[in-house]
């Protein structure tokens, strides 16, 4: 017994630590992006001066292309939040994926760095890998929502999933594709704060939900 809790406990480390290393090179990846953003809005300063019609505008074209493919960064008030959303948007616009996102990070301002790496890291890791599995990119869809909910704060990330996810008795999926030690540890994350994680698949689409207590850092 001693030695399964053991065992569990170290891959639950192991998800933290792989989570925040992700963490700790998407913002490093964010910063050189952000400075690449402000080069690119320069040359367009610089070709706007170009007196060739046709040279500006192509010129223009492609630069401007350029800023789109930058424009993935997400603000919601919340820096580490930012920072991870940003990362998994970009992975998603590289492999197809349609991410959506309505988040009001300000909302997880008591949540250490870890605890949000951990939950929203591992719920998006998860949703990721399940949709890659769809052959159609049309099905490649994920939706994160965080938002108040009469005094509570509701994380709800869904992915669309075609094949049922089987439960077991602790309530997590029997598919490794939405789980095991990696949703054991958002629970913990959020069973500190005395919250509770929910999962659910119907109608071809899988759900986890976190709710925790709403409170504000101090």
């Amino acid at each position: 017994m001693a030695a399964a809790l053991h065992s569990e406990l170290a891959a639950m480390d192991n998800v933290l630590y792989r989570q925040y290393e992700q963490y700790k090179q998407s913002k490093e990846n964010i910063r050189l992006i952000n400075r690449r953003y402000h080069e690119l809005k320069m040359q367009i300063a610089a070709i706007r001066a170009e007196r060739d019609k046709v040279k500006q505008d192509a010129a223009l074209a492609e630069m401007e292309g350029d800023i789109h493919r930058y424009e993935a960064e997400n603000k919601t008030g919340n820096p580490v939040l930012d920072t991870l959303l940003t990362a998994k948007s970009m992975y998603c616009q590289q492999h197809g994926i349609n991410l959506t996102c309505v988040a009001d990070g300000t909302l997880l301002n008591f949540l250490t760095t870890g605890e949000i790496c951990t939950i929203v890291g591992t719920a998006l890791d998860n949703a990721t890998e399940s949709v890659l599995t769809e052959q159609d990119p049309e099905k490649r869809l994920i939706r994160v929502a965080v938002y108040a909910q009469n005094g509570f704060v509701m994380l709800r990330f869904e992915n669309y999933c075609a094949q049922p996810v089987e439960l077991g008795p602790d309530g997590l999926p029997r598919q490794s594709s939405h789980g095991g030690y990696d949703l054991k540890s958002v629970r913990a994350a959020a069973e500190t704060h005395g919250g509770t994680v929910t999962l659910h698949w119907e109608n071809e689409w899988f759900t986890l939900r976190v709710l925790l207590p709403q409170k504000n850092k101090l």
